[in-house]
């Protein structure tokens, strides 16, 4: 006979043994449940993860967008092309949309354009920030080509500083406020100088498409009083492409409403980092 001890230590283990041969059935059938619970709090892929989590953000703070531009901007661009399409209202009088084959470099900033399509007083100009691109007076100014078949038979090209009265009534913008980098400029610096004085009003406005590309786009409003006004325009559309961060469609309207264009500037067909050498900017 077994020690009373040890029998019902033996009897004890038996028990156990039982009791889990038993239990087997039930949780072979709970497994399926714990992986579903596992997959279901399985993390999102990173892209979907960064992109919920961008669009949040821009919610909350829509300027996030610029500062992220600007950092993409500063690090990875040295020099672009592209086709601008412009158009602007002049003393007015609403221009038709200009189509222009723009070649850019940031350092020294330069700026070359051909225009395409319904040139206006210029067929092509150069601009350069360099000592070699200051007149005698100390303005900076653009290599121009007129346009006109008539009057490049008297004259093929002529400097035309910058900053001028003839600029400024040709176009809404000089020739030194092309591009990303300018675009982001202007941008913090009317956002600044509403956000001192209490008055900017910005959301974050979904998506869009340029150019048949994905955007992120952002709504500015302001006062605006007129041209003379402290403002540039009441209703400002900036379009980010999703994947360069730049700012690839800027509007301008006089009104909330979005009814009176100001000035639209669209970066078509755009090439990030081409390669350019000297002869892509001979004038």
């Amino acid at each position: 006979m077994l020690n009373p001890r040890l029998d019902r230590w033996l009897r004890s283990v038996a028990a156990a043994a039982g009791a889990l041969i038993a239990a087997a059935p039930a949780l072979a059938a709970e497994k399926p449940d714990s992986v579903t619970l596992s997959a279901a709090v399985a993390p999102e892929p990173v892209a979907a993860t960064a992109t919920v989590s961008l669009v949040e953000r821009l919610k909350r703070d829509p300027y996030t967008l610029a500062r992220l531009s600007r950092e993409r901007y500063d690090r990875d661009v040295r020099e672009y092309s592209c086709v601008l399409l412009k158009q602007e209202r002049i003393d007015g009088t609403l221009k038709d949309v200009e189509e222009i084959a723009v070649r850019f470099r940031r350092t020294p900033t330069t700026v070359y354009m051909n225009w395409l399509r319904n040139e206006d007083q210029v067929r092509r100009c150069l601009f350069v920030d360099s000592p070699e691109f200051v007149d005698r007076k100390g303005r900076p100014f653009a290599l121009v080509e007129p346009a006109g078949l008539l009057i490049r038979l008297i004259v093929s090209q002529v400097e035309i500083p910058i900053h001028d009265e003839m600029a400024r009534r040709a176009s809404r913008r000089t020739i030194d406020e092309f591009g990303f980098g300018a675009t982001l400029d202007l941008l913090d610096k009317y956002n600044t100088i509403a956000t001192e004085r209490g008055v900017l009003e910005m959301h974050f406005a979904g998506d869009g498409v340029v150019d048949g590309r994905p955007t992120y786009v952002i709504e500015r409003y302001l006062p605006y009083t007129g041209a003379q006004g402290a403002y540039p325009d009441a209703k400002l559309v900036i379009h980010f492409d999703k994947e360069w961060l730049l700012p690839v469609l800027v509007k301008s309207y006089a009104d909330r409403e979005g009814r009176e264009l100001l000035g639209s500037y669209e970066f078509t067909k755009v090439r990030l980092n081409p390669g350019f050498t000297p002869a892509d900017f001979k004038f």
